[in-house]
């Protein structure tokens, strides 16, 4: 299975607007194009579940920090998605350095996070198993925290749960709690029932 994890800026309407359109879509697909970083504005990021075998050994992964509490969308791994070549040292490189390393290999992806991979353009939701919710997030000065430029009431963030709840059912989408500790191997089951 790949996760997808929406974590930045304002969640709440970031979830609804994929509910809305039925897809994941890169940068460009939304219509911003000055994005930077590994993933452009032509792909998406999104990422493998690689276990604590590696992440125990504290290496930047995108499971830990964008999908595991967070909304998130749990996606087929019959998708066509492309493993960038890993940089461990990448927050250490200069922008020029980075730059560089790019346009010195057109033909290749990139980034400094051990389990991303990257599609291009969008993903469907023909290819979306299942919505990660974080059902028990804190209330820290009677908001719940989403993002930095993103916090609700408890009462919003209820709403925000049935609006997606009430999606998911239309969709015959599962929905599972993504702040559970039985999310990170909620999904290793079905890996070995296909192999």
């Amino acid at each position: 299975m790949y996760y997808h994890g929406v974590v930045n800026g304002l969640v709440d309407k970031k979830v609804l607007d994929i509910l809305k359109k039925r897809e994941i879509s890169s940068a460009s697909r939304l219509g911003y194009t000055k994005r930077i970083g590994f993933n452009e504005n032509d792909f998406i990021s999104i990422c493998s579940n690689m276990g604590e075998e590696v992440y125990g050994t504290g290496v930047n992964n995108a499971f830990n920090k964008y999908i595991k509490n967070n909304f998130c969308f749990v996606i087929s791994d019959s998708i066509k998605a492309e493993k960038p070549v890993y940089v461990p040292n990448a927050s250490k490189m200069g922008v020029l350095e980075l730059f560089n390393l790019r346009q010195n290999n057109p033909d290749k992806r990139f980034s400094d996070i051990i389990d991303e991979y990257q599609v291009k353009d969008y993903i469907s939701f023909e290819n979306i198993v299942a919505i990660g919710i974080p059902y028990n997030l804190k209330i820290e000065d009677g908001y719940i925290i989403l993002s930095k430029f993103c916090s609700l009431t408890a009462d919003e963030f209820l709403e925000l749960i049935n609006k997606v709840e009430s999606v998911a059912s239309d969709l015959g989408i599962l929905v599972v709690d993504s702040s559970s500790k039985e999310f990170a191997t909620m999904f290793d089951e079905e890996k070995k029932v296909k192999n």
